[in-house]
C-alpha cells in the first residue's frame, strides 16, 4: 500500500472519529423535529406520507458537520405508481397520465405538478408551523421541489441544522418508466435491491414536483423530474469501499471550494461512481479516488455528467469554458499528494 493510500485511510478514520459523531448529534435534533412533524400529520389526517431519510448525513459521507439532511416525503393514496402511465416529454422530463379521476389533473387528464406542489407546500407549511421545540427557533422557506427547514438552537451549542423536506411520488416498478437503464446493466447490488423492493412494492424511484429551469418549458406544469435517491443510498451503504472513494472526492471538493468555483454537487460523484462501479470495486481508497476523478474528468470533457439511470437526461451540462476550468482543476488534484490538498 503506497503512502497516499495510508494517508487516505487515516483521513477517513479521522472523519469517522470527529465528524460522524457530530453529525449523529445533529441527526438526533432532526429526528426530534421529524417525530413532532409526523405527529401533526397523523393528528389531522392530512396527506398520507412515508418519511425516508437520505443525504450524506445518513450515508456516512459527511466531511463536516454541515451534512445534508434530505428527507423524502413519499406520498401515498392517489399518488402511487399504479395510478399513472408515464410518458417521456421531448424536454427529457416526464409526464404522468392518470388512470382514474383524482385531484390536480388538467384538461388532458395529466397530473398538474404546480397544482400538486401548491397544495402540498401549503399543507407542509401549516404542519411545520404546528411543531414546537423548546429552545429552538424553527424557520422554513420554499425551494425548487420542497421546503428548506432550519433549526436554530438558542442556547448551549447554538447548532444550526438544515433539513430539506421534499414531497415525491413513489414508483415501485422499474419497467413502467420509459428510457430507463436495463436492469442487466446495473451493479449486482442494485439489481438485487430492486428485485427485493419490487416484491414488497416499495419505491425504487420517485418523481419530484419541480424541474430545473422550469421557465424554459411552455408545458412545465405537466413535467416531473425523476429521482433515484434510494438506489444511490443503498449502493453507497452496501459498497463501503466505493463510499470511501466518494467521501474523499467530497473532502477534496470541500477543501478546494468546488461548489463555489465550479458549481459542483456531491451527488455527481455518487452517480459517476455507480456508472463506473466495475473499475472502482476492490481498489484502495486513494487509488479508487483518483480513478473516480479521472472518470469525472472524462464526463466533463464530454460536456455533461451522465444521468446513467435514464437515457439522455444529463445531471449537469458544461459550456466549453466551464469544462476547461474544471478539467484543469481535476488534473491539478490528481497530481497532488493527499496531504497537500
Amino acid at each position: 500500500m503506497n503512502v497516499n493510500n495510508i494517508h487516505a485511510r487515516s483521513l477517513l478514520c479521522s472523519l469517522n472519529n470527529t465528524v460522524t459523531p457530530r453529525v449523529k448529534r445533529n441527526r438526533e435534533l432532526v429526528d426530534e423535529f421529524l417525530d413532532k412533524f409526523r405527529a401533526t400529520l397523523v393528528s389531522t389526517g392530512s396527506y398520507a406520507v412515508h418519511i425516508i431519510h437520505g443525504g450524506s448525513a445518513y450515508e456516512n459521507l459527511a466531511v463536516d458537520d454541515k451534512a445534508d439532511f434530505d428527507i423524502t416525503m413519499s406520498l401515498g393514496k392517489d399518488f402511487v405508481s399504479e395510478n399513472f402511465n408515464v410518458e417521456r416529454d421531448r424536454s427529457g422530463f416526464f409526464i404522468l397520465e392518470a388512470k382514474k379521476s383524482m385531484r390536480h389533473l388538467d384538461c388532458n387528464n395529466l397530473l398538474d405538478s404546480s397544482k400538486v406542489r401548491n397544495g402540498l407546500f401549503s399543507a407542509i407549511r401549516h404542519h411545520i408551523d404546528m411543531v414546537t421545540m423548546p429552545g429552538i427557533t424553527l424557520t422554513h422557506k420554499d425551494s425548487l421541489s420542497g421546503l428548506a427547514v432550519e433549526l436554530q438552537e438558542n442556547t448551549g451549542l447554538r447548532r444550526r441544522v438544515s433539513i430539506d423536506l421534499v414531497p415525491q411520488i413513489p414508483f415501485s416498478t422499474w419497467g413502467q418508466c420509459p428510457d430507463l437503464l436495463p436492469l442487466g446493466g446495473m451493479p449486482k447490488c442494485l439489481r438485487q435491491y430492486i428485485d427485493r423492493i419490487n416484491k414488497n412494492k416499495s419505491p425504487c424511484m420517485f418523481f419530484a414536483l419541480g424541474i430545473p429551469k422550469a421557465s424554459r418549458y411552455p408545458n412545465s406544469d405537466q413535467l416531473f423530474n425523476i429521482s433515484f435517491s434510494l438506489l444511490e443510498k443503498n449502493f453507497i451503504n452496501e459498497e463501503t469501499d466505493i463510499r470511501d472513494m466518494v467521501r474523499l472526492v467530497k473532502y477534496i471538493a470541500k477543501r478546494r471550494d468546488w461548489k463555489g468555483r465550479h458549481h459542483f454537487k456531491s451527488f455527481y460523484a455518487k452517480r459517476v461512481a455507480v456508472k463506473y462501479y466495475d473499475e472502482l470495486k476492490g481498489k484502495e481508497p486513494w487509488d479508487g479516488c483518483l480513478r473516480l476523478l479521472k472518470r469525472l474528468e472524462d464526463e466533463v470533457s464530454d460536456g455533461v455528467i451522465d444521468g446513467y439511470f435514464v437515457g439522455n437526461q444529463p445531471l449537469r451540462e458544461w459550456d466549453d469554458e466551464e469544462a476547461r476550468d474544471f478539467i484543469r482543476e481535476i488534473r491539478i488534484v490528481r497530481n497532488m499528494n493527499i496531504r497537500d490538498i
